[in-house]
């Protein structure tokens, strides 16, 4: 079990996202048998580390989505410990820091949003130093569940990306690893997103024909699509799901370049969405979209994007209809289920609800109706 160059073929070491043999993106593999165990406990065909750094992260629920389809689903992500997927990812990279194999001792992240908290709360429970890099500006909502954890918080003058570059150059030290969520940071998170398809494997019993996928940079896309591609090539299910790429409209480099058929390129046009999770612009990483965009084109899947109010159409629906409250790009994935031409009525699919409503709570004033006694509470729930 190691990280590999797919072009090459040789094991590779973790320290770095790419071969530096060739510059391709470096993956994770696994034996047959650690896939079958995987199904019952997805841990087991995870990078191997001692002790694991875990606080019950994965194995979300799988919801019934009826008012979608009847075929639809959910998979909960925003019921993971700091309430988004992100932890699936700081786990592996936080057990990769304590393991006495590794040189890291230190973790830098660039983020706005989940990756930071995520990775804040699981360097806290591991008592390992960690540096957030954020944009100056960055709302202080965020900040302060990141900084709740007792990391070291810097503010950078410029973009994301500028933070992601800053981050990068610091993990030029072989005790540092760059934990930010995107392929060019490292190979743990695409790794650790494989579980994703075990998960959901091992609760319907087979792969689904569509997973759609809120996305910015896409390693949740890419390593979901790996995991089933590793229990397919293990015979362990039938086919390989469609993957259906979710960006939003005001912003959608990925989606862009599936509909023109060429190489992904950076989004230097105005950003004019409010959906940021899934508005990456992919400055100076644009390889990461290229990345995602093949696991799209190698599964038959699709990529689109969707205008703000749609997205915010459906978060309202998911939560008024299914009781599942989602933040605004993850309420994107199911929103791709309607939208989506090529998915059959009858076609099975899931939605990968990837944070909690709370991340992003709605600003609006809540008015509550004044009750004079019982009776006019009565009268409300029984219709009189």
């Amino acid at each position: 079990m190691s990280f590999f160059c797919p072009q090459c073929s040789g094991d590779r070491a973790a320290t770095r996202p790419r071969c530096r043999e060739c510059g391709t993106f470096l993956e994770y593999r696994t034996s047959r048998d650690s896939l079958c165990a995987a199904l019952e406990n997805p841990w087991k065909a995870l990078p191997a580390a001692a002790p694991r750094v875990r606080m019950g992260e994965g194995e979300t629920p799988t919801a019934a989505l009826n008012s979608v389809a009847p075929t639809a689903f959910g998979k909960l992500e925003s019921l993971n410990p700091t309430a988004s997927f992100k932890d699936r990812g700081s786990s592996v990279i936080a057990s990769s820091v304590v393991d006495e194999s590794t040189p890291y001792e230190g973790i830098v992240v660039a983020s706005t949003g989940n990756t930071a908290t995520s990775v804040a709360a699981y360097a806290a429970r591991a008592r390992i130093a960690c540096a957030v890099l954020v944009p100056q500006g960055t709302g202080t909502a965020k900040l302060s569940q990141v900084a709740a954890h007792g990391v070291s918080v810097f503010a950078v003058d410029g973009t994301f990306s500028d933070c992601f570059s800053l981050a990068d150059t610091v993990a030029e030290d072989d005790g540092l690893v760059n934990a930010t969520a995107i392929y060019s940071a490292n190979p743990y998170v695409a790794a650790a997103n494989r579980s994703v398809a075990f998960e959901i494997v091992a609760r319907l019993g087979e792969a689904p024909d569509w997973v759609t996928v809120p996305v910015g940079a896409g390693p949740l896309l890419g390593g979901t699509h790996r995991g089933f591609e590793e229990l397919a090539e293990a015979g362990l299910v039938k086919q390989v799901p469609k993957m259906v790429c979710v960006q939003a409209h005001g912003c959608h480099p990925i989606v862009r370049a599936f509909e023109t058929g060429a190489s992904v390129e950076p989004w230097d046009e105005p950003i004019t969405t409010e959906v940021g999770a899934i508005a990456d612009p992919l400055r100076g990483y644009s390889e990461d979209g290229d990345r995602t965009l093949a696991s799209v084109r190698e599964s038959g899947g699709v990529a689109l994007a969707l205008d703000d109010e749609t997205v915010f159409e459906w978060q309202t629906r998911l939560a008024s209809v299914d009781g599942v409250y989602a933040e605004p790009a993850s309420a994107a994935s199911v929103a791709a289920i309607n939208a989506c031409e090529s998915i059959e009525p009858s076609d099975s699919v899931v939605a990968l609800v990837t944070g909690h409503g709370l991340k992003e709570p709605a600003e609006t004033d809540v008015a509550p109706t004044p009750v004079a006694g019982a009776d006019e509470v009565r009268d409300t729930l029984l219709g009189e």
